[in-house]
């Protein structure tokens, strides 16, 4: 009995690492599915299903006309959504669900090869992220903006201690173009990531800055059609609601990798806020120090790539507002390998690996108690209730109707035209459903006249419907 219990604590010991990675990839999955129906899509998700759910490509492609964000993502949830026609919105959800989980396995292969600590922290920090839950929940592109950049990294980082690997090389080529693709912030990374290896490898005058400099060129080629596009219409001034950089900003930022617990406030944000200034202050110490660049280590590189990022677009955004922290997700994995990188060779690296596990722990507390509540617009509710409480063959909203007919539709009920406030309708009903949106209406009423009187109203998150009565 104690030979085998011995045994058993070697295996344990001896296997500890995969051990770890196995119970992080267990529960991460678990975060991305639970409670995947707890509310409503939202106005921005309903306009990416919306659109990937026209008939025709014609259609699709004039709907996205005044879309500042490129196509790929669009047309992948198309291919998605029309796989299954008669999907429902659940379905819908599954799409960035399957790609963060998709996510995880790939880097679990991707990363075979590397030191075991390493590894078990790098999937940890992927696995609990926050921001990677919260957005493998949300049908737009930030997950597979998340999935594209951390192939990227891991594949780059093999490549540059392998630079005779031409399958990388093209690998690395083909989702630099399609993370290009994907949102403008996925061309900000890997061009910020590209430029900045090239000066470090030119300082160095190493052979491979001509590679990675290629590797620049080749996707500022592919992705010149898209810039055309955007700059030759009004495509870049829809981004005018985003605010200039703030507190809130940065604090949403640090949410993407640690929840910020009011109960752990001291554990969860200013101790790990405090340990990573200090460790910034080094990184430039260490710069200005010894001269440039050249000095520093590849995953000292990865984090200054992830602050050139953040620095650049937050001073551009004082003059032309860009920047919200999803935007900021492609600097996840620039950061992860970091960490992951610097504790596994320190001379404390289980005092500082069980301190990153407890963290994520404490951090989970609160993140999995106020995640997981209704706090988006519900379109979904407001659909539901005219369903069952409105009659008649119209009903009329101040902001996007088509959503409204995207969940009934969903439902099967297919007796309602839903219609934009203010458009000229001859309406020979008896009672009407007028849909409000609290953000983003085209600021019309409906006018009681004719005979209309208001008769009451039911509350949704983000949004009211009043009914209206007609006397004969």
């Amino acid at each position: 009995m104690e030979n085998e219990m011995k045994n058993n604590k070697e295996v344990i010991k001896k296997f500890k690492f995969e051990i770890g990675i196995f119970i992080s990839l267990a529960f991460g999955i678990f975060f991305r599915f639970y409670k995947l129906d707890r509310q409503s899509l939202w106005t921005d998700e309903l306009y990416s299903v919306y659109a990937s759910s026209l008939e025709n490509w014609q259609q699709f492609w004039n709907y996205l006309a005044s879309d500042p964000h490129p196509p790929l993502f669009q047309i992948l949830l198309s291919i998605w959504i029309h796989i299954n026609p008669t999907g429902n919105e659940v379905y819908t959800k599954l799409f960035p669900v399957l790609i963060s989980i998709f996510n995880l396995f790939v880097l679990l292969f991707l990363t075979k090869g590397w030191e075991k600590k390493r590894r078990f922290l790098f999937l940890l920090l992927f696995s609990f992220s926050p921001g990677a839950i919260y957005y493998a929940q949300e049908v737009r592109s930030y997950s597979l903006l998340l999935c594209l950049s951390s192939f990227i990294v891991v594949l780059f980082d093999s490549f540059l201690s392998d630079i005779q690997n031409k399958k990388r090389y093209v690998s690395l080529a083909i989702l630099s173009i399609c993370i290009s693709y994907v949102h403008l912030f996925g061309f900000i990374f890997v061009g910020f990531l590209y430029f900045l290896f090239w000066i470090y490898f030119l300082g160095l005058k190493d052979n491979r800055r001509n590679l990675v400099f290629l590797l620049g060129v080749v996707t500022f080629i592919a992705y010149l059609p898209f810039v055309f596009q955007l700059l030759s219409g009004d495509k870049i001034a829809t981004a005018s609601w985003i605010d200039p950089p703030n507190l809130v900003l940065y604090l949403s930022y640090y949410s993407l990798y640690f929840y910020t617990s009011k109960k752990f406030l001291f554990l969860t944000v200013i101790v790990p806020v405090v340990l990573f200034l200090l460790i910034i202050y080094q990184l430039v110490k260490k710069i200005f120090r010894k001269g440039g660049f050249s000095v520093l280590r590849l995953s000292e590189m990865y984090l200054l790539v992830a602050i050139f990022v953040i620095i650049v677009t937050s001073i551009f955004s004082f003059y032309k507002p860009i920047v919200t922290n999803r935007n900021w997700i492609v600097t996840l994995p620039l950061v992860f390998m970091f960490v992951s990188e610097k504790i596994s060779e320190s001379k404390r690296s289980k005092i500082l690996m069980v301190s990153l596990i407890l963290l994520t722990i404490l951090s989970f507390v609160d993140f999995k108690k106020n995640f997981y509540i209704v706090f988006k617009e519900d379109w979904r509710s407001t659909s539901q209730f005219i369903s069952k409480q409105c009659e008649g063959r119209y009903v009329f909203s101040n902001a996007t109707p088509e959503y409204i007919k995207l969940y009934l539709d969903w439902n099967s009920v297919q007796n309602f035209e839903p219609q934009l406030l203010g458009e000229e309708t001859k309406i020979e009903q008896n009672k009407l459903c007028v849909v409000y949106r609290f953000l983003g209406g085209n600021g019309k009423s409906f006018e009681e006249k004719n005979g209309w009187k208001f008769v009451k109203e039911q509350q949704f998150y983000g949004m009211v419907v009043k009914e209206y009565l007609r006397s004969e």
